[in-house]
């Protein structure tokens, strides 16, 4: 038996002293003859969910052996001859109910409709539930497999129940009331658990349950969905306006989800919230705080095993873009293998078009970055078309989802793979369409995807919009090394209002007043939210504006102190990058002049 570490010496004697003494035959005359401990004076943390219900050891399938305990449910309520807790015996009683009359076990909310304490007053009544039990040797499992050992299962978890007798000991307990048994022992167990007496139910009701718990959680999690779609991660707290309308104060989608996964009734919900908050931390760029909280969900998935597909399947998912994240790309597909090669997923990639969605935008990057690297022509090229197939896909599978931020997404990422893939001769090597052509298209995709952010409020502010349209807008300047800056300055990039002109039908959100005017002040404005603390960009969206800035500036203004300041920002930032996203700028600096180039190492 283990014992919380923080219980007195004196008491943890005492407490496997009685333990011993109730299956040894040796040592239960001297047990008997100690005074009884009165239950209700022990110290809360003796009776920590870390105590583990003893059985005698005995073979499989054979026998018990163990005696018959005796309970009394008239006043005073005890078993064999002992004072009892009420609420350790209640639960016994509810648990041996629901086994002989019942085919559901009894769930956490049973226990919350009967005695309504809130949550850390009920995880302290189940301890010290199974505390007596263990002192009683009677054996109450939890959790969904009801066919466990309960010497076998995990303490972790066990307050959230649900809670079940076990079946060896369904013989081993008799009711008594007074000195005889009850006539009607179904009738007489109901009438004191506080079960309808006029017509006992034949089953539990767990859809009643389930929508009687707190929905604090709900509550908790519905918000930092808010929070996240807002691209609010933590919001500062702000003083209530005096005389002002009550509101909800806005704390931001990871507190909130923090405060639902303390609110979660079992490992599903938290599942939930922990997801959401993975998905935050991933956002932001923070590998550190994702991999842990990915850890957590993989212990709590793998807590739960037979629950929810879709969770078990998402939370591969967000393990290959950790992956991906980290330049692990093998490992990335390895997950994604992990749920197709699972007979309980793979029926998710059919039918749920969400899973279906995350899986095939991420073989299409994947894809992609096969396209991008150096090799043989054939296989770059049938990696592009594979990687267009696969957006296309999942842009389907979003709007099957009907999710619309999904798709804005994926359409983002088509604008910029379809001329990448156009630029290096991957697809359309034959060039039957011209360069102002696919690039117009690119642009449109592009223009999509930010109409869409901009009429439906979704995107979380993201800027990847931005930083590939000024991508494609400088596209068809011809790449050359090193150059001086009077042959940068005399290249043609897509002029601001060709670019108006070619994202039509969706220019709405391209305005003026957003600085749609020059590149350069469409860049200020982007930096300008970042610096004054409207949004947040991570280090490689930084990276990316200061790069398309410092090129802008140049070919506008040439040497000026905007380029100078734009490459010495970049200089800045990029340390802070992991080293292929470092090695591909070192890379694309070569497009810039010398003096430029010098300027971003120094800055380092």
């Amino acid at each position: 038996m283990r014992v919380s570490r923080d219980a007195k010496p004196s008491y943890r004697n005492r407490c496997n002293r009685r333990i011993i003494g109730a299956f040894l035959p040796s040592t239960s005359k001297i047990v008997r003859k100690l005074p009884a401990a009165r239950h209700d004076s022990m110290p809360p943390d003796a009776m920590s969910d870390t105590v583990v219900p003893t059985l005698p050891p005995r073979p499989a399938g054979a026998p018990s052996h163990a005696r018959t305990r005796v309970v009394r449910l008239d006043a005073p309520q005890k078993i064999d001859g002992q004072p009892v807790r009420y609420q350790s015996l209640w639960l016994l009683m509810r648990v041996y109910y629901a086994a002989h009359y019942e085919t559901s076990p009894v769930t956490l909310a049973s226990l919350k409709i009967r005695f309504g304490q809130a949550a850390g007053d009920m995880r302290m009544l189940v301890s010290r539930a199974f505390s007596d039990f263990a002192r009683w040797g009677i054996a109450v499992g939890w959790g969904d497999d009801r066919q466990m050992d309960v010497r076998l299962l995990p303490t972790r978890g066990r307050g959230k129940g649900p809670f079940w007798l076990a079946p060896q000991e369904m013989s081993r307990i008799e009711v008594m009331i007074g000195d005889a048994a009850p006539a009607d022992a179904r009738r007489a167990i109901a009438a004191f658990l506080g079960l309808p007496l006029a017509s006992v139910p034949d089953t539990q009701s767990p859809a009643l349950d389930y929508v009687m718990q707190d929905i604090a959680f709900w509550h908790h999690l519905t918000l930092g969905k808010r929070d996240m779609q807002d691209g609010v991660f933590f919001a500062p707290p702000c003083a209530p306006s005096a005389g002002g309308p009550r509101r909800q104060q806005r704390t931001g989608a990871i507190p909130s989800f923090h405060a639902a996964q303390l609110c979660a009734v079992d490992d599903v919900q938290r599942g939930i919230a922990l997801l959401a908050e993975t998905i935050v931390w991933r956002r932001m760029g923070d590998a550190a705080r994702t991999k842990r909280t990915l850890a957590t969900l993989a212990a709590t998935v793998d807590a739960n095993r037979p629950g929810s597909p879709t969770l078990r399947a998402m939370h591969w998912i967000v393990q290959a873009w950790q992956a991906y994240a980290s330049r692990d790309e093998a490992g990335a597909l390895a997950h994604l293998h992990r749920i197709s090669d699972d007979a309980t997923l793979a029926p998710c990639l059919v039918y749920n078009p969400r899973i279906r969605f995350e899986s095939r935008n991420l073989q299409a990057l994947l894809h992609k970055s096969h396209a991008a690297r150096n090799g043989p022509i054939s296989a770059r090229a049938q990696s592009a078309a594979d990687a267009l197939a696969a957006f296309s896909d999942a842009l389907q599978a979003a709007f099957e989802a009907d999710s619309i931020e999904l798709a804005q997404h994926v359409a983002a990422n088509i604008g910029l793979s379809l001329w990448l893939f156009w630029q290096g001769a991957l697809i359309d090597p034959g060039r039957r369409l011209a360069a102002a052509d696919v690039q117009r298209q690119a642009l449109r995709w592009i223009g999509l995807s930010e109409w869409i952010c901009d009429r439906f409020g979704v995107g979380g502010n993201s800027v990847w919009n931005t930083v590939f349209l000024l991508r494609i807008a400088r596209g068809a300047v011809p790449a050359r090394r090193d150059p001086d800056l009077e042959t940068l300055r005399a290249s043609t990039p897509l002029a601001v209002d060709a670019f108006l002109d070619a994202v039509q039908p969706f220019g709405a959100p391209f305005s003026r007043a957003k600085g749609f005017w020059r590149w350069t002040d469409v860049i200020v404005t982007t930096l300008d939210d970042h610096e004054e603390g409207r949004v947040r960009f991570e280090p490689l969206q930084l990276a990316n504006l200061w790069f398309e800035m410092l090129w802008f500036a140049l070919h506008q203004d040439g040497d000026s102190p905007q380029a100078l300041h734009a490459a010495r920002s970049l200089g800045r930032v990029l340390p802070l990058l992991p080293p292929p996203d470092r090695r591909f700028f070192r890379d694309a600096l070569r497009l810039m002049p010398r003096e430029f180039q010098r300027e971003v190492r120094l800055a380092q």
